[in-house]
This record gives C-alpha cells, structure tokens and sequence, in this order.
C-alpha cells in the first residue's frame, strides 16, 4: 500500500453514508471497522494506541470510564484482522484475495467465547469474555460468526473497484450490488470498460 495518512476530522465513509444504509445487526460493527482504512485515499483512523482505545469506546466495545490501555502490538493486531476480514468481504463481491485465515482462527481461540442463552427467547450467542483486545477481536469475530449463521455474511461486500475497496452491505433485492456508490466506482468502471473496449477495437 502507498503511505499511510492520519484520518481527517470528518468520518471516512461519511459521504457514503448517504447512499448505503447500515448493515443490520452486528454487522454494523464489522463493516465499520472495515472502513478505519480508506484505501482510494491511503488514510488510516486506527493510527494509534489512544486512537484505537477511543475508537473502541465509541463502538461500545469497551466501557467509558475502563481501564484499558492499548498497545502498539494491539493496534498492528486490528490492523491485520481488519484485512484478512476485508478480504473475505472482498470474496462475497466475486473478487479472489488472500486471506490468513489460520491468523483469524489463532485470534478466535484466544477469546476464550462461552455460550450465553437469552433468558427471554432462549436463543444462544457465542460471547468473548477474555479481557483487553483479545476479547475485542472475539466480539468482532463473533459478529461475523452469527452473520454466517443467519446468512447475512455473504451479502457485507467490498466495493468491486480495486482503489476503493469500502465496506458496505447490500440491500440489493437480488444481492447482485458490486459497488459501494453506482455513480461513482459504477460509473468508473464503465468507463474503463468502455475504454478498454474501444482500444481493442482499434488495435491493428
């Protein structure tokens, strides 16, 4: 990747906010947390340990007032979970792309899940309960586990378009969506198409 930038003061996907709507339930988090990189403008929101700490508490993963201190090695942690996550996201829209995912099942085994039964539906959900940033990486983890169940999962994608690669759900009724915003990756990659095209058309 090109060199790594500090965020800006407005929310990455801002912008796109307005033309996708969240992703229902847990899943929210995790495309959210995809998004701390913006990959067509090489910005970084988790830049550092005090970064990632107010971030976490903005996302309800960690309590306001809780003691927790992260790390250089936590955020390089997230980082890397965060890709290997996009990755598979970037799978759901067709597109091929590595993913360690011995690295995502070594990161599940240290989040020491139990089975928490809701005493109201008697439903069961798989809850982190191993403290700091293990428990953070289960939580998240967790969330895209109950999505695969509920078969959510598949329809959370990266924008088909390479030099963006912003993470956005598909509400499409047929789930065929490829782009984070038709008028703009859509549109671009008609272009290039088109163009693509008309030199081998006019090739000899």
């Amino acid at each position: 990747m090109s060199k790594v930038r500090a965020a800006e003061p407005l929310p990455l996907d801002g912008q796109l906010e307005l033309v996708r709507p969240p992703a229902p339930g847990g899943l929210e988090l995790v495309r959210r947390f995809l998004n701390t990189y913006d990959v067509q403008r090489s910005i970084e929101e988790l830049t550092t340990p005090d970064v990632l700490a107010a971030w976490l508490r903005e996302q309800g993963l960690i309590g306001r007032k809780s003691a927790f201190k992260a790390t250089p090695a936590d955020v390089e942690r997230l980082r890397s979970v965060r890709e290997n996550l996009r990755a598979l996201a970037r799978r759901n829209n067709g597109i091929e792309d590595d993913c360690a995912l011995e690295e995502l099942q070594a990161a599940s085994a240290l989040s020491a899940y139990t089975l928490t039964f809701d005493p109201g539906t008697g439903g069961a959900r798989l809850q982190a309960t191993a403290p700091g940033v293990d428990g953070v990486i289960g939580t998240i983890l967790a969330a895209v586990h109950a999505a695969m169940a509920d078969r959510s999962w598949p329809r959370l994608k990266a924008c088909a378009d390479d030099t963006c690669a912003f993470a956005y759900y598909d509400h499409s009724k047929n789930g065929c969506s490829r782009w984070c915003s038709p008028d703009t990756c859509g549109n671009r990659d008609k272009v290039k198409r088109y163009r693509e095209r008309k030199a081998r058309t006019a090739a000899p």
